[in-house]
């Protein structure tokens, strides 16, 4: 007859109810906390680099630019994507240097780790018009620490805020950015005016 003719206990149902609830929330939390925040990494303190050829200015490293808002970007020859994102990070280098923004070009090649010959990469620097460091990230280790290791990504083009304290405060997950208004790119617009107006406020903090 299963629950037919018997009484239920109301106090019973709610403690199950109350309970399945808890483990939803619970749940939920655990999901957020093991993919979204590592995903994106919007709180995690930036990992200092290792094994870095320093091209375009002195060797860098995390602990010393504290005080500093920086901007890492992972670019490659030879990419339309960091082709067109170049204009914004040298204009930015112009404009706000001086405010306290370092910008990292983070050359990683491709199609995978590899030994790079340095008189390429400055090539490719002057053809960019790059005027701040470069670092070499010819095995990948530092595009590893700081992104690949939390999971697959659909690009390895990407860029990482770091506010003075050295937390990392905004992550565009690769692709271009720019503030050209071109016909299909309204996605790199957005992406443009969002890290400006977030590097901006973290100057002023």
């Amino acid at each position: 007859m299963g629950l037919l003719g018997k009484k239920i206990d109301s106090h019973i149902c709610f403690n199950r109810f109350l309970f399945r609830d808890k483990f939803l929330i619970f749940f939920l939390i655990l999901f957020y906390n093991c993919c979204f925040n590592k995903s994106n990494r919007s709180v995690d303190h930036a990992p200092e680099f290792d094994n870095i050829v320093w091209l375009n200015g002195p060797e860098q490293k995390i602990t010393n630019l504290v005080g500093k808002v920086v901007l890492i970007r992972w670019w490659t020859d030879e990419c339309e994507y960091c082709v067109q994102t170049s204009p914004s990070l040298n204009n930015w280098n112009s404009e706000l240097q001086d405010s306290g923004l370092l910008i990292i070009g983070m050359y990683h090649p491709k199609p995978g780790p590899r030994d790079v010959e340095i008189n390429e990469i400055y090539k490719y620097i002057r053809e960019k018009n790059f005027l701040f460091p470069i670092g070499i990230d010819s095995e990948w280790r530092n595009l590893q620490n700081y992104w690949l290791r939390y999971g697959p990504k659909a690009f390895t083009s990407v860029s990482f805020l770091i506010d003075k304290k050295g937390r990392i405060r905004h992550v565009h997950q690769g692709g271009e950015f720019h503030k050209d208004t071109i016909v299909g790119h309204g996605k790199c617009l957005k992406d443009y005016w969002e890290l400006d107006s977030t590097l901006r406020v973290l100057l002023a903090e």
